[in-house]
């Protein structure tokens, strides 16, 4: 007899760890797969840091989400007594009518956030790291800060083990088999059974539910450390220089304080199309170029360049996330939510699944993340 679990998560990166976690805790027997071993720079979930933030631009919906993820996160650092957040304050920066400033206050508005609106010249005084035009304005909240991606991911899989979860890793599903009383899930090892499965397998998501045709687009996505050619200095570190994303005439950037491995700074949604089994990982002199172009305009520092990596952004038409039932089997969960500003919310998404598949109420209005927003043969 193949063992029957309540669940099985596949995919465990940042979703999918959580999912694997608050199942485990809530009592039920789960099993969590994942073709490579996570933590690692394979998918979506690496880089050493992730931007999380309150006064979200892209809409005011996922505001109460992202708190949740706060209250989540904060719990998991005190249960495995390992730093998961760095508070840094968050600054959105750009014209006045820009989408990134104008989403930024509207959310904030929307929702009671304490927040202060900078013009350039306080910009300039307060952060004289910034060198912003004179039209340039900024959005600065001060809970905004910093996650480690790769110890949130191998914290969840630890406490989720400790509950009682089981792992396989290195095992590379190839099908699903929903029936009317539980899922078959086909690896290269073995097969697996269980009465609710959870697909939150990130740039191969379309891959496993192929039937779906569901309209994601992978991209290749480069970020950059670098040194301050001048030698350290005070005004880059965490408690001086906080997360930012910066909207221009013609780009969006992103970056973080010095946490010491350098600056890190990244194009956001600049990247080419990929194949998720066959991503460049090679980054050229060109992409090395283009981002230091933009740090000595924007910034009064020196570029030395130190690294980079390689991720990727799976995205959705509309830039939200996918959070729903497959369409024509209950017992299947479809979880990415993703388009390249997903991971903050990763520990309030992983407890949304389990109330899910547990037939709970998740306490947030999911419609925006339903899959018949979109037009596709279901």
């Amino acid at each position: 007899m193949l063992p029957l679990y309540d669940v099985l998560v596949l995919g465990l990166g940042a979703t999918g760890s959580q999912a694997l976690y608050q199942l485990a805790k809530a009592g039920q027997h789960v099993l969590g797969v994942d073709r490579f071993a996570p933590p690692h720079t394979y998918g979506s979930s690496h880089g050493q840091s992730r931007i999380i933030r309150q006064a979200y631009y892209e809409s005011p919906v996922y505001v109460p989400l992202v708190q949740e993820a706060y209250r989540l996160w904060h719990e998991q650092e005190r249960l495995s007594s390992r730093e998961l957040f760095v508070q840094t304050g968050g600054l959105m920066l750009g014209a006045a009518e820009s989408a990134l400033v104008k989403g930024s206050r509207l959310s904030a508005e929307t929702h009671g956030l304490a927040y202060e609106y900078l013009d350039a010249h306080t910009l300039r005084t307060r952060f004289p790291v910034f060198h912003p035009t004179p039209d340039t304005v900024g959005v600065f909240e001060t809970a905004a800060g910093v996650l480690f991606p790769e110890a949130c991911i191998e914290t969840a899989l630890q406490l989720a083990q400790a509950h009682g979860a089981v792992c396989r890793l290195g095992e590379t599903v190839t099908a699903l088999a929903p029936q009317k009383d539980h899922v078959e899930v086909q690896t290269l090892a073995g097969t697996y059974t269980a009465r609710q499965v959870i697909v939150s397998a990130g740039a191969w998501l379309g891959q496993l539910v192929p039937e779906l045709a569901l309209p994601l687009t992978v991209e290749r996505q480069v970020v950059f450390w670098f040194d301050h050619g001048g030698g350290q200095l005070q005004g880059l570190q965490p408690d001086h220089f906080p997360i930012y994303i910066w909207e221009t005439e013609d780009t969006m950037f992103y970056g973080f304080p010095d946490l010491g491995n350098g600056l890190k700074v990244a194009f956001h949604h600049y990247g080419q199309p990929a194949d998720p089994d066959h991503l460049n990982r090679q980054v050229t002199g060109q992409e090395v170029a283009a981002i230091e172009t933009v740090i000595r305009k924007h910034f009064g520092i020196d570029p030395i360049f130190r690294e980079a990596s390689v991720c990727m952004y799976t995205n959705t038409p509309d830039m939200d996330f996918i959070l729903d039932y497959h369409p024509h089997h209950g017992n299947v969960i479809i979880a990415s939510p993703c388009s390249g500003h997903g991971f903050k919310f990763a520990s309030a998404i992983g407890k949304i699944l389990t109330d899910m598949v547990l037939g709970r109420p998740t306490g947030f209005d999911l419609t925006p993340f339903r899959i018949d927003r979109f037009n596709t043969a279901l």
